[in-house]
């Protein structure tokens, strides 16, 4: 339903969406001089947040218990399973989540 309601508005708005205006560039002056203050202060707000998180992350010895977490699950994988897939799996994941993280910081600084 939301697809056709989508596809009607676009049939609606195509003849808008093509007609220009000729007004000298104003709308690009104006679109330039718009205050981008609250993005700013967003993105401020974002890296501060991080900083704290991982500052507090090893004021309160955060690596401990993720360390023992991760070494009771491969003590429990090598009992049962071959521990090169699981390895190899956390090492794709982590490059996935490292991309990501990249990716949405570079979108907050951008």
């Amino acid at each position: 339903m939301a697809e056709i309601d989508h596809q009607l508005l676009e049939q609606f708005f195509e003849p808008a969406r093509k007609q220009q205006v000729d007004d000298n560039g104003f709308t690009e002056r104006v679109m330039r001089r718009l205050p981008d203050g609250a993005l700013r202060l967003s993105r401020y707000w974002t890296i501060f947040c991080i900083v704290v998180a991982v500052v507090l992350f090893f004021v309160f010895n955060g690596w401990q218990p993720l360390v023992m977490g991760i070494n009771a699950l491969v003590r429990y994988v090598a009992a049962d399973v071959h521990p090169v897939p699981f390895f190899m799996a956390m090492g794709v994941l982590s490059c996935l989540a490292l991309i990501e993280l990249v990716h949405r910081l570079d979108r907050t600084l951008a």
